[in-house]
């Protein structure tokens, strides 16, 4: 079996609901419960910085809470200590740093064991299965276009308009 990658977060695995999934992600270990991603759990220290950005917070330390973009801001006026992950805009997060950590957690949990609709993100249909690989024909080299001299279309008309004007 192979050893999670978290091991200061794993009291956070106890407040799932009974029925949830996990596997490797991020990092970390990703939860899923009812075909959604509910939650990531990360532990990497001393990462503050993203895409040349520093931030007050360690980005890889903490819980995440995947929630859809349009859907976040009922969760910022319910639960003011949350943060935008840098690295996902529909990444909701709690670096473990901060100062009431496990009452925020538990907090978070109760949504989720609550099935709050707004929280999670479906899994797609291509994390369900492996599509089946479809053959195509080759695609058939276009056929180059040759460069055309205009010169000697050019001369011939030339010629034509001088006769003309003689």
């Amino acid at each position: 079996m192979e050893q999670s990658p978290i091991h200061n977060l794993l009291w956070i695995e106890e407040l799932l609901p009974v029925g949830y999934d996990c596997v490797p992600k991020n990092g970390g270990m990703a939860y899923y419960v009812d075909m959604k991603l509910v939650l990531i759990l990360v532990e990497r220290r001393g990462l503050y910085e993203h895409k040349g950005v520093s931030y007050p917070f360690e980005l890889w330390n903490g819980c995440i809470f995947p929630v859809e973009k349009k859907a976040q801001n009922a969760f910022f006026l319910k639960y003011l200590f949350l943060e935008n992950h840098p690295a996902n805009k529909d990444w909701l997060y709690i670096p473990a740093e901060s100062e009431n950590f496990e009452d925020e957690v538990k907090q978070m949990m109760r949504e989720i064991s609550r099935g709050n609709m707004l929280l999670g993100i479906p899994v797609k249909s291509s994390e369900l299965s492996k599509p089946e690989k479809v053959e195509r024909a080759p695609k058939k080299p276009s056929p180059q276009k040759t460069k055309i001299s205009k010169k000697g279309e050019n001369a011939f008309l030339l010629s034509i308009a001088k006769k003309n004007r003689k």
